[in-house]
């Protein structure tokens, strides 16, 4: 976890303490104008959400949720996501649930204000919805060589893998690949796959090294030899590119249904988002300075921008980015801002590996950061406990309901 993220919990961590505090009627006045600022550079919307949700009635409205989750299991979620202690009095640890939840979704919160009066989740026992348990996604990835044999990465052991002409394939101790490309390399293409549920990291033979998200191919040679240094993708992935100022780094992406991007730079650090089943293509550049071309259009980026493609769209859409969303797979999070319950579970289903279903509309937007190393049924359990959706879990597929609907 960065530094970043350590700072957000804790700060998520000391307003939800100030806000128990407050319905408590324990702050100082010191106390009181902090969490008065805290409030004043929150949104109008925020704002008036807190107003109305930061109150013993619905708060013990929401703790009626919470009795629906088990207590280890609502321990887990909070103490996970927010590195909270549990509080020495047992008593108070509900309501820090509540107040902690509150800050965690504070998008998904504003359905207290529409909700209407009277509507309540269908009572179907977690029993019958959680089957069964899905453990996350973990470092897994299949290696095709040019002869068109495959190595498991997973399941090897450290150390040298195979050679490919002059260029030896090594695997390190932190279980990365590595290239080592010796004299008068005649190169050939190697292709690496991560599956649903797996991810994996890289370092090329110019010295590039390559994060790959899950459903991800990235095929390359084995040596870069000419004036420019070529890759194929298709998935999502992370690239720190290695510099060279007489040679391009290239990748070209290649995604059903999308038109092929090609992304040109000489050395800098950027995030290439390209599913199949994503509306849009999406390059995010954190660092250096890269061309992002499509057909005969082509979008220059400076660090902090985006290129968005969709795949209807006749060009391309450049705008601030959020470089935390775009870097949050990487650094081991489901990242969700104004994000609609579709998106949220794409991700969910690269992730965990598991099919989706849905029975009905959920026209909600959810905010808020889920570590990827949490058991499926906690995470679909915090994303219920917004009274906007339930889910159901059998073998490997996950239904999706909207709360008004009952699930039979």
């Amino acid at each position: 976890m960065t530094s970043t993220d350590e700072q957000d919990f804790r700060d998520m961590e000391q307003i939800a303490d100030l806000l128990l505090r407050r319905l408590q009627e324990t702050l100082s006045a010191e106390e009181e104008a902090l969490l008065d600022k805290w409030l004043s550079d929150q949104s109008p919307a925020s704002r008036e959400f807190y107003t109305q949700a930061t109150t013993w009635p619905v708060i013990e409205q929401e703790l009626q949720r919470f009795n629906a989750i088990d207590d280890a299991t609502a321990g887990i979620m909070m103490q996970e996501w927010l590195k909270v202690k549990q509080p020495a009095r047992r008593v108070l640890w509900p309501y820090w649930a509540a107040a902690a939840a509150v800050i965690l979704f504070i998008g998904a919160g504003i359905w207290y204000m529409n909700r209407p009066a009277g509507d309540q989740p269908p009572a179907m026992p977690m029993a019958e919805r959680y089957r069964n348990e899905i453990l996350p996604g973990g470092d897994k990835a299949l290696l095709q060589l040019a002869d068109g044999s495959t190595i498991v990465l997973d399941s090897t052991k450290s150390g040298s893998l195979a050679l490919q002409g002059n260029t030896r394939i090594l695997k390190n101790d932190q279980g990365e690949i590595v290239y080592k490309a010796g004299r008068d390399v005649q190169p050939v293409y190697n292709k690496i796959s991560t599956p649903r549920g797996g991810q994996y990291t890289i370092t090329l033979p110019d010295g590039t090294r390559v994060w790959l998200n899950a459903s991800t191919t990235l095929r390359y040679p084995t040596a870069f030899t000419g004036n420019e240094r070529i890759v194929e993708l298709s998935g999502e992935a992370y690239f720190e590119v290695a510099q060279d100022a007489n040679r391009h780094f290239r990748v070209q992406t290649n995604t059903s249904g999308h038109q092929p991007l090609n992304i040109t730079v000489l050395g800098t650090s950027f995030n290439v988002q390209a599913y199949t089943d994503e509306p849009a293509q999406i390059t995010t550049l954190l660092t250096g300075k890269v061309s992002v071309g499509a057909g005969s259009q082509a979008v220059v980026l400076q660090p902090g921008r985006k290129a968005v493609l969709d795949k209807t769209a006749a060009g391309f859409n450049v705008q601030a980015a959020d470089t935390a969303a775009a870097l949050a797979w990487k650094e081991g999070f489901i990242y969700m801002q104004d994000a609609d319950l579709a998106e949220i579970m794409r991700q969910i289903s690269r992730w965990y590996d598991v099919d989706i279903v849905f029975e009905g509309n959920v026209t909600k937007q959810f905010d808020g950061k889920i570590p990827r190393d949490t058991k499926l049924t906690t995470v679909l359990k915090a994303l219920e406990s917004t009274g906007w959706v339930q889910f159901k879990v059998v073998g490997k597929t996950v239904t999706v309901y909207p709360t008004d609907q009952t699930t039979n």
